[in-house]
Formats: structure tokens, C-alpha cells, sequence
């Protein structure tokens, strides 16, 4: 028997032929990378909704066990934020406050369910400036470090109507919108049905970096982060109709964008900032929706307008799905 070898052909890939297959691979790969980041980033605003969900009930799980109550304030270390019949304050970030009232009371613990799109990791109650000085607590250094570590931190923003429900007199135009000491208290489960429905009173929001102030930088082991918004800022001043000039509609710029498409703008102050396009807030019934900033200004802005014979503010994004007049009467229940 006679043995005939096969003749293989061995010629290879020409250069060019390669140059093209690598050509092609790359083309895919820049086609495939931005649907990549989209579905990533999907996944991530899930992430936050269950947050923000899970953040909602177990405010309405403290207030079953709390006289209705939704908390005991907002969290804040600084004396001056005060609550009336107290001596002075609310009380250490450890102590009172919804992050301490969900750790200590087992209903949650926000510093483990963190925002994963926010580019803050911290809250701005955190930072130096916050938590020294006419504090509750002295916290700083390893003290400070070790509260975080233990969850005592969030980058969701908690509603001013969470955290105080109302001006106590909402005539006083002296009265400091922030301070608990001219406010009725924390959100309660009767002020809610009555003058607003209870699927559009807000807790928690997405809490943004809105601006370099140093106010809101906090340390951890060392290093300098930005701290996110943590409660909106609470009533402007409107003119209504039977009350004159009054605290009236909330202020909702600290609830803000984290999610979607990212694009840079130039803010006032000639300022540069990467904007994204989606904030999510989470409302007493315990259901989450996303809001769309449409003005591309980084916030849930408003401007003046004339409603009802009111001369009050008008959500640019908000209007008709987040309420903000007043809860504990009525007169704003638009």
C-alpha cells in the first residue's frame, strides 16, 4: 500500500485581513459599550427605587410603633436646629434623628442602603462644619468614621414635611424655615389624607451635590468627599388670599437628578457641573416614581406664578404629582 501525504494549504491571515477583523471587533465594541453603561445604569436606578422604597416603609413601620409619628425629626447635630417644649435640640446624629430612629429601632439601616448612581457617598450632615461646634455630640476623627461605618449615613434627601410637616405660624416671616422651633414637628400619619392625598406627600428623595460649598464636605479616614443634599430646604414665601404674606409652598431644589444621561451645563456663577437627567422620590403610601429634569438645571426647580388667586411658586417638573402646600390646614391643597 502506497502512502499519498495531503497537501495542506498553510497561508495565513494577510496583514490587511487582520487590520479589518480588529476594524470590525472595535466597531462592535463601541456599538455594544454604550448599551452596556445604559442597562448598568438601569439596573442602578432599580437598585435606588428598592431603596427609596424600603426607606418609606420602614417610616410608616416607626410610625405603627410610634403614635403615628414618622420619625422624630430631621437628622441634624446641630443644636440650633431645635423642636418646640424641648430644651434645645433634637438630639446626637446617634441618637435621634430617621437615620438613628431606623438603626436604633431595627427598621433599616440607611448607610448600607446608599444610592449606587450617586456620585456622593455621604451626607452633607456629616460633614466638619455640621457636626462640630454648638453640636449634640462631638464627633470627628475615628468617632465620626466609626458612626459611618455602622451605617449612621445616607445620600437620599428626607422631605421637609417628613422632618417638620408644617410652619407652626405660618404668618411669622421672622420664624427660620429650618430651625424646629417654629415648626409643628415631625411628619405625623394625621396630617396626611386631608389637605393631601397620601400618594403625593413625599419622604425621601435622590440627594445631589448641588454646589462646592465647604459646608457640605465631609472626612472619612482621612480623605475629602462631597456630601449630598439631606433635607429640603421647607416653605417660600407666598401671598395668599385671607392670610397675606405667609411660609407657603415647599422649596424642592434639594431633591435632584442622580440617574440617566449625563450632560454638561454651566450654572450660575459661570459654573461647570455634569448634569444627569433622573430623580426618584419616594411618598407616604410607600410607592416610588421617577421625575425627569427637564429644564436641565440639575434640581426639581420652581418659579412664581399666580394659582387660585395665589401668589405662590409653580413646579417646573413636579407640578401635580408631588404636593406642597401646607399639610396641617388647609388653603394651598393644590
Amino acid at each position: 500500500m502506497v502512502h499519498t501525504p495531503t497537501h495542506r494549504n498553510g497561508r495565513g491571515f494577510t496583514l490587511i485581513e487582520l487590520l479589518v477583523v480588529i476594524a470590525i471587533i472595535a466597531l462592535l465594541i463601541s456599538i455594544l459599550l454604550p448599551s452596556l453603561g445604559a442597562a448598568r445604569e438601569a439596573g442602578r436606578q432599580v437598585s435606588c427605587a428598592s431603596n427609596l422604597r424600603q426607606l418609606a416603609m420602614a417610616g410608616m413601620n416607626y410610625a405603627a410603633s410610634n403614635r403615628g409619628y414618622f420619625c422624630s425629626g430631621g437628622w441634624d447635630n446641630r443644636i440650633t436646629r431645635s423642636r418646640p417644649n424641648k430644651e434645645e435640640g433634637l438630639g446626637g446624629l446617634d441618637r435621634t434623628g430617621w437615620v438613628a430612629d431606623y438603626i436604633l429601632g431595627g427598621y433599616a439601616v440607611p448607610g448600607k442602603t446608599l444610592c449606587p448612581t450617586n456620585a456622593s457617598k455621604f451626607s452633607n450632615r456629616l460633614a466638619p462644619a455640621r457636626v462640630t461646634g454648638a453640636s449634640w455630640s462631638q464627633l470627628s476623627g475615628s468617632t465620626l468614621d466609626n458612626l459611618i461605618d455602622a451605617g449612621y449615613n445616607t445620600n437620599y434627601c428626607q422631605s421637609w414635611f417628613m422632618a417638620q410637616t408644617d410652619m407652626a405660624d405660618p404668618a411669622d416671616l421672622s420664624a427660620d424655615r429650618e430651625e424646629y422651633r417654629f415648626a409643628v414637628g415631625p411628619l405625623n400619619d394625621k396630617s396626611l389624607g386631608n389637605a393631601a392625598s397620601v400618594s403625593r406627600v413625599p419622604l425621601f428623595g435622590d440627594g445631589p451635590v448641588l454646589d462646592d460649598d465647604p459646608e457640605d464636605i465631609v472626612i472619612y479616614k482621612g480623605q475629602q468627599f462631597a456630601g449630598s443634599k439631606t433635607t429640603t430646604d421647607g416653605p417660600t414665601q407666598n401671598l395668599v388670599p385671607g392670610f397675606g404674606q405667609v411660609w407657603g409652598r415647599q422649596d424642592y431644589t434639594d431633591f435632584g437628578p442622580v440617574h440617566g444621561k449625563k450632560s454638561k451645563a454651566v450654572l450660575p456663577g459661570n459654573r461647570s457641573r455634569t448634569l444627569t437627567s433622573i430623580g426618584q422620590i419616594s411618598f407616604a403610601d410607600g410607592h416610588v416614581d421617577p421625575f425627569t429634569d427637564t429644564v436641565r438645571d440639575g434640581t426639581f426647580n420652581h418659579r412664581g406664578a399666580l394659582i387660585n388667586g395665589i401668589t405662590t411658586v409653580k413646579y417646573d417638573e413636579l407640578e401635580g404629582k408631588v404636593y406642597g402646600g401646607w399639610l396641617s390646614r388647609p388653603g394651598l391643597n393644590f
